[in-house]
């Protein structure tokens, strides 16, 4: 995460620094953790996508960059941009797999992957597993969670798309190893231009509750659904202190499948 004092501390986590704020919930959940994927792990952006799309699964090209003062002011030292891979992919047992794939401008060969298998019944998930080339050195954890009660940002991200809340909600956020109490709220819905197009939107904004006894969730993260029967994921963004990280739908290909209704929710 972004705990720099000055701008050469930063700069050595980025470029992939906009994952840090996103996607930082693959240490700590409950479950024995491997240093190694037991999955093949497809890095670049194309061969990804088209391997989803075979599958069944639906693929979301995106770019990412960073904003906000201190964003702004890291882009003047390296790249602050990049391409993003989101996909979801069916798998066997009622189950779907949760790719989110980050590289960055000039930074070739570097990437951070993060993936989860979400039960479709339950809407929790149920493994995870993060792959990291940064610098020449290859970090790589898998890891299998036991508790329903876990949202991580990939079961997250399900649950908006396929029960989107209509009032206030509170869920239980799992972060670095962590639990933070958080309030999910409905935004009113928008019309946003996504890859030239003008999208009617569904949105939430995702940030900490003050509850006694417990952490305070420091982040926020704003999400956006495409308000149609696909519910495409075309935008999130996510603050920092700030640092701000806008992750913005490029194009989308394949197909969309729907959760199975039946079994615990």
């Amino acid at each position: 995460m972004l705990h720099a004092r000055r701008i050469p501390g930063t700069a050595r986590l980025l470029p992939l620094a906009v994952v840090a704020v996103i996607v930082s919930a693959t240490v700590g959940h409950p479950g024995d953790v491997r240093q190694e994927v037991s999955r093949p792990i497809e890095t670049e952006h194309d061969r990804a996508s088209r391997a989803v799309v075979v599958d069944g699964g639906e693929a979301i090209r995106m770019q990412w960059k960073l904003g906000g003062f201190l964003g702004t002011l890291i882009g003047l030292f390296i790249p602050s941009t990049g391409e993003a891979l989101i996909s979801f992919a069916p798998r066997a047992d009622d189950r779907t797999e949760f790719g989110f794939l980050v590289t960055s401008v000039k930074r070739e060969g570097e990437y951070f992957l993060y993936g989860a298998e979400i039960d479709e019944r339950s809407r929790s998930t149920e493994v995870v597993w993060s792959s990291q080339m940064f610098r020449g050195e290859l970090k790589q954890r898998e890891q299998e969670i036991d508790d329903p009660d876990v949202v991580d940002y990939a079961a997250g991200f399900y649950r908006l798309r396929w029960d989107p809340p209509t009032t206030k909600t509170r869920m239980t956020l799992w972060s670095e190893g962590k639990t933070y109490p958080v309030d999910v709220v409905p935004l009113e819905e928008d019309v946003r231009k996504i890859a030239g197009k003008k999208i009617k939107t569904r949105g939430y904004r995702v940030r900490g509750a003050k509850v006694d006894g417990e952490r305070t969730y420091d982040n926020e993260l704003w999400v956006y659904f495409s308000l149609d029967e696909r519910a495409t994921l075309v935008e999130f963004v996510a603050k920092r202190g700030m640092v701000k990280a806008r992750v913005r739908m490029v194009a989308t290909q394949g197909a969309v499948r729907e959760p199975r209704r039946s079994g615990p929710q």
